[in-house]
């Protein structure tokens, strides 16, 4: 006693309340610095170290706002506190995305003395009280100093009073009505049968008998359910608990008990699973007057039996006696200082004892982890804002008001989207794609890989047997005898060969049709249209429907192309191979399988006079080729019985007719000339195909590029503003889709307050720099 009382006589009473200002950078309490370095062993209080340790004093009675020293926290705390106003208002969930704003979050198990902490540090009876679960909603406690100065200059100005967020513009200097309204809105949140709920309290008191900082008080730790509370309930309010603490930017008030195992204490446990080094908790020690006599917490406080880097602050709440005489804060802290000021275990940690040394202890630490985080804050903020810009300026400004200007939008957009249809078609996109081919790339593949590539494939001669060919020569002669150069049933042939080709070329324009559909629906989901569905699902419809009228005359146009093939055979065509080369070539081709080597030679010799016919006429050398297969496979079957014999038969003499079967097959050439006859047809179907193929190889694409790809540059635009700019109907175009409206209110929103806190972080200067003149 006589020892305290010597440091008390020591400083005097101009002393009491107050630090020294002898603050270097960095520094949280007077002296050299606030955190020890990392090779030092932080001290039984670390933000008191030695070297920046204050020397020692009693206990005070004075509030903070007697001789109020402004600190880091000054300037920084308010910021923050604007910051989460805004954010609030705005419904932007700062917490839970990567905007994390730096606090204070009060853990504590149920009846810890966490309400009786606060209740302390604000000077006045505010928060619910009774013997079950008080705190069931998170409450935002912004404490802020206003000096007596601003809070005297003007006659109607209250010394001290209270504003909730959900009743803003409301001021309440009853502080008996600020525990009710916190009692009735929780209530309105989660009903009155100890229900609890994630969703926010926030309250802002300004008085000047507080130091500026920002608490949440989130809801006790509890095990057992009562009244409508869920089995899981201990489960809900932990995983609570933790989505505030794990944040970097949280500092953890640990509050625990004195007359608790410390190595158990829940808000410690929980402190510990994402704070394992301990850098951002501070250690609340309470109950210390209603500890077992002969023990005491002087280990606790001395950060001896679960170390924090922040250590551990000691103080006496009152009793719930107390509490029910209406025992003031004023006579609760006086009774405070008089039990440390008595208590000889805790002489030599007096200076880190109370709740005046709480208070001092929370607000500066607050404002230099606030100071530490605002640079990355700074930098998240301008990142979130160009974010909610660019996201809003993809959803657009809505529709117009005026008629005049919905009917200008709807031009505007159908004009945009024709002209991105013909740079798609015209490969003229600004976001050129590498990986994969799109827009008129595909039609060009279309039309020449696939078309082009698979009409060259068909050949519908080389699928005709000689039997076939003969079968057909005898056919179109009827009782009449075959010449040498068959034409009936070569034209015959030839037709069918040309009409295989109408379901190919048909197809083509149908696959090109598709493509065009697909470059509408990709751009109508690219471009912004899809906000307004009424006015995309209409573009489609326009669309097709002219894609379709370009279909029509396509498909026409290829029906014609290829009767006109069909119209008329022309023997006298410049590349077709005509019927005496086709005869030479025969001769040569029978030579060749009566196995003469004139017959070879023949042919030899008039491939050099002729210039190389038959390689000139691919047609002409696939039929010969393929008709010494069909021979070679006649010539295996000689020792099958003949035809004749199965017609008629020899007995005695006599010649017995025997009637002809259902199904008749051409007999079988039985010399050169009809072997000839044959040959020379193959040559000619061959020859002529080769030519109409090639005709239609090239005027079915350019049929489809005329009527289809080119009319959409030529009437696209002009079609859309017939079907669709309509005075009646323009204002319906833009009806917008409902979630792309509440989008866009959420990214106004979202925008707004970023805006706003980025000009409120702007003014973080001239705060800080009025802070840092008082303190010089």
């Amino acid at each position: 006693e006589k020892k305290i009382t010597s440091r008390v006589e020591r400083f005097g009473g101009s002393q009491t309340g107050r630090v020294s200002e002898n603050r270097t950078s960095g520094s949280s309490i007077s002296g050299e610095r606030f955190f020890p370095r990392s090779h030092e062993k932080p001290g039984p209080f670390p933000f008191l170290d030695a070297r920046a340790r204050p020397r020692l004093r009693a206990p005070s009675l004075t509030m903070p706002g007697a001789h109020h020293q402004h600190t880091l926290g000054d300037g920084l705390v308010p910021l923050i506190n604007k910051l989460q106003d805004i954010f609030s208002q705005a419904g932007v969930d700062a917490l839970g995305g990567e905007l994390e704003l730096p606090q204070i979050a009060v853990v504590g198990s149920q009846s810890s003395g966490k309400s009786s902490v606060l209740e302390a540090l604000v000077g006045r009876d505010f928060l619910p009280r009774g013997p079950d679960i008080c705190t069931r909603r998170p409450l935002v406690l912004q404490l802020v100093h206003t000096p007596y100065s601003h809070a005297s200059h003007h006659e109607r100005a209250p010394a001290e009073w209270g504003e909730f967020l959900h009743r803003p513009g409301e001021i309440f200097t009853d502080f008996e009505a600020i525990r009710e309204e916190i009692e009735a809105e929780t209530d309105r949140g989660v009903g009155s049968n100890k229900g609890v709920s994630e969703k926010q309290i926030r309250l802002k008191i300004c008085s000047p008998h507080v130091l500026t900082m920002t608490l949440v008080d989130l809801p006790g730790i509890t095990r057992v359910p009562v009244g409508d509370q869920p089995v899981d309930i201990e489960k809900q309010i932990r995983e609570m608990i933790l989505s505030y603490i794990k944040r970097k930017s949280c500092l953890i008030l640990a509050v625990t008990p004195g007359n608790s195992d410390l190595a158990n204490s829940d808000a410690l446990t929980l402190s510990r699973m994402v704070d394992k080094e301990g850098r951002r908790t501070i250690g609340v020690i309470t109950k210390l007057d209603i500890m077992d006599r002969g023990t005491d917490a002087l280990a606790y406080i001395r950060n001896e039996v679960v170390p924090l880097r922040l250590g551990y602050v000691g103080v006496v709440n009152r009793c719930q006696q107390d509490i029910a005489q209406r025992r003031s804060i004023r006579e609760a802290r006086a009774s405070e200082a008089e039990f440390f000021r008595h208590h000889p275990a805790y002489a030599e940690v007096a200076a880190n004892c109370g709740t005046e040394a709480l208070g001092w202890t929370v607000s500066r630490i607050l404002g230099d982890h606030i100071a530490e985080l605002l640079p990355a804050l700074q930098d998240k903020l301008v990142a979130r804002k160009n974010d909610a810009a660019r996201e809003l300026a993809s959803l657009g400004d809505g529709r117009p008001d005026d008629p005049a200007g919905q009917a200008a939008m709807v031009l505007e957009k159908l004009h945009g989207y024709a002209a991105s249809f013909t740079k798609a078609v015209a490969g003229k996109n600004e976001d050129l794609n590498t990986t994969a081919l799109e827009g008129g790339a595909r039609i060009h593949y279309v039309l020449q890989d696939i078309f082009v590539k698979g009409l060259e494939s068909l050949d519908p001669t080389r699928a005709m047997s000689e039997e076939d060919i003969r079968t057909a020569i005898q056919n179109s002669a009827g009782t009449k005898a075959v010449l040498l150069l068959p034409e009936e049933p070569f034209e015959m042939l030839v037709k069918q060969a040309i009409k295989k080709m109408s379901d190919p070329c048909q197809k083509c324009a149908r696959l090109v049709h598709d493509e065009l559909a697909r470059i509408a629906r990709q751009l109508i989901s690219a471009q912004d249209m899809q906000r307004y569905p009424r006015l995309a699902q209409s573009v489609e419809d326009a669309t097709r429907d002219f894609l379709a009228e370009g279909l029509a005359p396509a498909e026409t146009m290829i029906a014609s192309l290829v009767d006109c093939q069909l119209a008329h055979i022309n023997t006298n065509h410049p590349e077709f191979v005509g019927g005496s080369k086709a005869l030479r070539l025969a001769q040569a081709e029978v030579g060749k399988r009566r196995g003469g080597v004139p017959g070879q030679e023949n042919d030899d010799s008039f491939e050099d006079a002729e210039g190389g016919v038959a390689s000139r006429l691919p047609g002409a050398r696939r039929a010969l080729g393929d008709a010494s297969a069909k021979t070679n496979a006649t010539s295996n079957s000689k020792n099958e019985p003949s035809k004749s014999e199965l017609l008629y038969s020899h007995e005695d003499g006599v010649v017995t007719l025997r009637e002809p079967p259902g199904k008749l097959q051409a007999s079988e050439p039985s010399t050169d000339e009809e072997m000839l006859q044959v040959i020379v047809t193959r040559i000619l179907l061959g020859s002529y195909y080769s030519i109409s193929r090639g005709i239609l190889t090239d005027t079915v694409p350019k049929a489809v590029m005329h009527f289809l790809v080119n009319s959409i540059a030529r009437g696209l635009q002009q079609h859309l503003i017939q079907s669709l700019y309509h005075p009646n109907v323009v204002s319906s175009l833009l009806t917008e889709h409902p979630e792309t409206e509440a989008k866009r209110v959420a990214a106004k929103a979202k925008f707004s307050a970023l805006s706003a806190a980025a000009a409120t972080v702007a003014t973080m200067p001239s705060e800080l720099a009025g802070a840092g003149a008082v303190r010089r």
